[in-house]
């Protein structure tokens, strides 16, 4: 029994000993069961098939790039010519294993080894794919913005700094490279750095220190209203008609604030005083349009009291709309500013027509300033009735000695342009026609007793006078 069973051991260990043997020998060229390369099986594998599976995984190689606004673009080995070179350092892992170890594989024992895996791609390649996708072309590119001061609710605040989409190109060319060489799938071009950035953010100690000394010196609004326009005068502007130091400080300097304040008022005037400017109305005579210059109606600004109040609003730091002061104001601010109450004296025709309310309500011949006598010619233009008086003796200015050349007496007198202006003329008994040629009068329109009384009624002190020529 004995011989036997020391036999059978024999056996067992003889075919122990065989197949560790053929173990031995079939792992002297392959990877023991359990080892991984860079993270992939090779278990079993010789040095070369591993080296075709490392390839083959390099050859499904891509890198995906996320940009802003959720945009992905995608490079695919073969567009750059990825590929993997085998360099020996696989086959000296292998080498380096204990043959005689091989059971340990088999019994579970993890190896893992990180080897360089030899890779070259086409770095042109890949700088001409970059500079084909979308986020790469300038027209798709949104500038950072640096933060700025803006005027808003009579203040100024600071506003945000914004990125933008613009990328720096040789930045993600040389870090999308990069990110290749080292085999890498993601890549960010906001992780990496690569976007433009602004030059002033909100915490900028300069742009604060500015807003600070801008919110003590230009608190103010003010609206200007010219019928429905609006001009509007705010802190943005008058910080400019400020003084600073060299730190940008705020220095009192009054008379540069007020030559600041001048030339803007005087923008104004230039650009909505319509005194002396033509005029375009529709002859009752002919249905035409007739042009008519010159005259002292219309809005003037007073330049010097308005100049005084917009200085006083910035001191205060104001916020109002008004009307600028007026040195004289016209009935509507509009196209057509003499507004649908208005005589309109055709001095060609020698006729009167009253419009009140756009309706004509009165309308009389009358004789006008003598018109070959250039002293004696009534002046065309646009005028507006001064005020009106019962009573008066109409006199021109008197002669050294004190005496007048004449003096006439009338029942109703309505000045509008100097000393012109209309009345009564009780020794006239005809009016209109030709008599103004040459036995019109010294410049005044002269109307007709029974006329002048009721006009005299109706009429009111500052209603436009349109005279003209045709």
């Amino acid at each position: 029994m004995k011989k036997k069973f020391v036999i059978g051991c024999t056996v067992v260990v003889l075919a122990l000993g065989i197949a560790y043997g053929a173990g031995t020998f079939y792992y002297k060229d392959k990877f023991f069961p359990g080892t991984s390369i860079n993270g992939m099986d090779c278990g079993n594998l010789t040095a070369k098939e591993t080296e075709e599976r490392i390839r083959k995984n390099v050859e499904d190689y891509s890198l995906e790039l996320l940009f802003k606004e959720d945009k992905k673009e995608t490079i695919q080995g073969s567009e750059i010519a990825y590929q993997y070179v085998p360099d020996g350092s696989i086959a000296k892992l292998q080498e380096k294993q204990n043959t005689f170890l091989w059971i340990t594989g088999v019994f579970g024992q993890k190896r893992e080894y990180q080897a360089e895996e030899e890779i070259q791609f086409d770095a042109e390649k890949l700088k001409g794919k970059l500079e084909t996708l979308e986020p790469m072309q300038d027209g798709n590119m949104a500038p950072p913005t640096n933060a700025y001061i803006a005027f808003e609710n009579n203040q100024f605040v600071i506003k945000d700094e914004t990125t933008g989409t613009a990328l720096n190109k040789e930045a993600v060319i040389e870090t999308v490279k990069s990110a290749v060489e080292k085999s890498e799938r993601k890549w960010s071009a906001e992780e990496a750095g690569v976007y433009q950035m602004p030059s002033v953010t909100k915490e900028d100690a300069t742009l604060k220190h500015q807003q600070e000394v801008w919110n003590s010196c230009a608190a103010v609004t003010v609206t200007y209203t010219f019928g429905d326009k609006k001009e509007l005068l705010d802190g943005m502007v008058v910080k400019d008609w400020m003084t600073y130091d060299e730190a940008g400080n705020y220095v009192e300097n009054i008379p540069n604030l007020q030559k600041n304040i001048r030339a803007y008022v005087n923008a104004l005037s230039e650009k909505y005083n319509t005194v002396g400017r033509s005029r375009t109305i529709t002859s009752t005579a002919t249905g035409q349009p007739v042009q008519v210059d010159g005259g002292s109606y219309g809005f003037l600004i007073d330049t010097e009291k308005e100049c005084r109040q917009l200085l006083a609003d910035i001191q205060s730091h104001a916020n109002t709309v008004r009307e600028p002061i007026y040195a004289r104001a016209g009935v509507a601010y509009a196209e057509n500013d003499i507004g649908n109450t208005y005589v309109e004296l055709d001095l060609t025709a020698q006729h009167l027509w009253y419009y009140k309310d756009g309706t004509m309500i009165m309308d009389t011949d009358f004789v006008s300033g003598t018109y070959y006598n250039a002293d004696r010619r009534t002046p065309g233009g646009t005028y507006y009735l001064y005020y009106k008086q019962r009573d008066q003796v109409l006199r021109p200015a008197p002669n050294p000695d004190g005496s007048y050349d004449y003096e006439s007496p009338v029942d109703y007198w309505m000045p509008f342009n100097g000393g012109i202006g209309l009345h009564d003329a009780d020794w006239r008994w005809k009016f209109g026609g030709s008599i103004y040629l040459y036995s019109g009068s010294h410049g005044c329109i002269n109307l007709p007793v029974s006329f002048a009384g009721k006009f005299y009624e109706s009429i009111e002190a500052g209603c436009p006078i349109v005279c003209f020529y045709r």
